[in-house]
């Protein structure tokens, strides 16, 4: 619930705290289990008592999320057998133990502290990018979180990470596994190599009738045709709503005034800056300028060239030194200022040229108004419509009775398989948050309720339902023949690649060169090849095996397409010896032991305050007869 609130949170420890939560408590269980505790009372770690009110609410929310992601109900034992109940008691265990150690060390942080934090938190920014009040209660709201409730969460969170922090924050990984890391990475090698294309492999006569009927029923399953569904999804994003939205011209006129300054230009000048050490220097210079001396003479005798000095056309606010500033946007066209004591040395400005400001006149940006008032009630009012969606869906209405009801527009996708391709093999266009609603698509069945996509980024949410499934058949070798003949082209093509290559190899093997074993084919040559680094020529998996191959011996490797084959022979190998520099790879070590060190450490706060537990109220939340250790 709270991950959309937090979208500001970020690094190592953050990420690493629901590892750390769910791993602790599977790894280490509950000590001490008994009974006697009020029915009230879930566990209790220390003095501390975690209520079974709040196991519960956790509990069902997850328990939802997992149906509605299964796209069906999880019985109690079910659930249990995926460990879910243990999982949210092992989140609250760890939670709550973090939150003692901090509470025995006096760590705490200040309400001003919390305000910068809760105001850098992107989540609440409104649409001129600052902290906006409104859209944080609009978040709380959404979240079923009152402001109360979420600062002092914020609040935990945020100590418990000060604690990890101090405990693993910078201990990195041992030495000699980050240089075993950094060989890794930095090895360099050469080869020499021959591609053998499909053009190698000459002509491929046309299979025979019964020749490609044997072929296809041998791969039959490769050409079936795959599951398709009919969806149904309803898109409540800015867009949809704000041509909804009604502006009457008094809002916009009143918009303008507030806001018109945003859309007008800025006064630009062509300025032009000498700089110098000491006011006597500058002073120096002006009485030369005031006696006729050029200021171009003046640049050139102190050895600069015109781009040294120019500033070029800049509005006031592109100048960083506010005196500068204030001097270069008062004087007129061509005159020389006094010597202006700046941050960076005393200055002489030189204005050639100005363009004036302007301000657009209402008409000229009451349309762009219209469309930022749109957007911005549009957003207001987005989770108030979410809400009323919601509560159509509760009610047992589908999302096509939704739409209409509340004036909404849905679409229709008629058949989209796993990949996102219709039934011409095409790519659908136009699918908003593809990935997630083909994945929950998949995994749901006509008629099951499932989750909205939240894209909070754009402020949108995607609703879709499973209207229609056509099961995966198998295809006549009519309806296939088309793929079928490629894939036996490609194969047959293979075939000839494939002893190709191996008689190169052979070639290699007992001693001849390499322009005499290719055979008039291209002997290519590639240095300093490095596993992280494309190489012209070159793909991936080939690659991949000229680090797997030994030094002096010839290899081969099909290419990325299955077919062409590529042989080369590793000419010479180089380990630098400067480890380099640290890189991802080295980041993630550390950051794995980091989080090792902070789940050991967890689990001996656990163990020395003490985790006992209500079986008997356990059971009453999670149903079945026995809960499991």
């Amino acid at each position: 619930m709270l991950a959309s609130l937090r979208k500001g949170a970020g690094g190592w420890i953050a990420k690493a705290f629901l590892v750390v939560l769910i791993i602790s408590f599977a790894i280490w269980g509950i000590a001490d289990v008994f009974r006697g505790f009020g029915e009230r009372d879930l566990a209790t770690i220390g003095s501390v008592r975690i209520s079974t009110e709040s196991f519960r609410r956790m509990y069902q929310e997850r328990l939802q999320q997992v149906n509605r992601q299964l796209g069906r109900g999880l019985t109690p034992d079910q659930a249990r057998a995926l460990g879910l109940d243990r999982q949210i008691l092992g989140e609250l265990v760890a939670e709550t133990a973090l939150d003692e150690k901090a509470r025995a060390l006096g760590l705490t942080l200040d309400d001003e502290a919390m305000v910068r934090h809760i105001h850098a938190n992107p989540a609440f920014r409104g649409l001129d990018g600052s902290f906006s009040p409104a859209r944080f209660a609009e978040l709380l709201r959404a979240n079923s979180f009152t402001e109360a409730r979420y600062v002092d969460s914020e609040r935990r969170l945020l100590l418990r990470q000060h604690l990890a922090r101090a405990l693993a924050g910078d201990l990195p990984a041992p030495t000699v596994l980050r240089d075993a890391v950094r060989r890794y990475e930095n090895e360099e090698r050469s080869v020499d190599f021959v591609v053998l294309g499909r053009k190698e492999a000459g002509a491929i006569p046309a299979p025979q009738p019964a020749e490609i009927a044997a072929f296809f029923e041998a791969r039959k399953s490769a050409f079936r045709a795959p599951e398709y569904r009919k969806l149904t999804v309803l898109a409540l994003t800015p867009d949809t709503i704000a041509g909804k939205i009604e502006i009457s011209d008094a809002d916009l006129r009143k918009t303008y005034e507030d806001r018109g300054e945003r859309f007008s230009i800025s006064e630009r000048r062509e300025i032009e800056q000498m700089v110098f050490v000491s006011m006597d220097e500058a002073k120096a210079a002006a009485d030369r300028l005031a006696k006729g001396a050029k200021f171009e003479a003046i640049v050139a005798e102190r050895g600069l060239a015109a781009a040294d000095v120019a500033l070029g056309l800049v509005a006031k606010r592109d100048i960083l030194d506010p005196a500068v500033a204030d001097v270069a946007f008062s004087l007129p066209p061509g005159k020389l200022s006094e010597p202006v004591a700046g941050r960076f040395g005393v200055v002489l400005l030189r204005v050639n040229r100005i363009e004036p400001g302007k301000e657009p006149a209402f008409a000229e940006i009451a349309d762009r108004l219209r469309k930022e008032i749109a957007t911005e009630r549009s957003k207001r009012s987005i989770l108030d419509l979410h809400d009323k969606i919601e509560d159509e869906r509760a009610s047992g209405a589908n999302l096509s009775e939704v739409a209409k009801k509340l004036g909404l527009k849905v679409m229709t996708i008629e058949a989209v398989d796993r990949s996102g391709r219709g039934p011409d093999n095409k790519p659908i266009e136009n699918i908003p948050a593809l990935d997630q609603m083909l994945a929950g698509a998949f995994a749901s069945q006509v008629g099951v309720e499932t989750d909205p996509i939240d894209v909070r980024a754009s402020g949108s949410f995607y609703w879709y339902e499973v209207a229609a499934i056509t099961p995966s058949r198998e295809r006549t070798l009519e309806e296939a023949r088309e793929r079928v003949e490629a894939r036996w082209r490609d194969e047959e093509t293979a075939k000839r690649l494939a002893a190709r290559a191996e008689a190169i190899q052979a070639r290699l093997e007992v001693g001849d060169r390499f322009e005499a074993a290719a055979d008039r084919l291209r002997v290519e040559k590639r240095e300093k090849l490095r596993r992280d680094r494309p190489a012209e020529g070159i793909d991936n998996r080939t690659l991949a095996k000229i680090f797997e191959a030994a030094p002096g011996k010839s290899a081969s490797a099909i290419a990325a397409d299955g077919v062409e084959r590529v042989v080369f022979r590793v000419t010479a190998v180089n380990l630098p010896a400067d480890a380099g520099a640290a890189s991802k790879k080295i980041a993630e070590l550390d950051t794995g032991l980091q989080d090792d060190l902070l789940v050991q450490f967890v689990l001996r706060l656990e163990k020395d305050l003490g985790v006992k537990l209500n079986e008997t109220a356990l059971r009453n939340v999670i149903g079945g007869s026995d809960s499991g250790n």
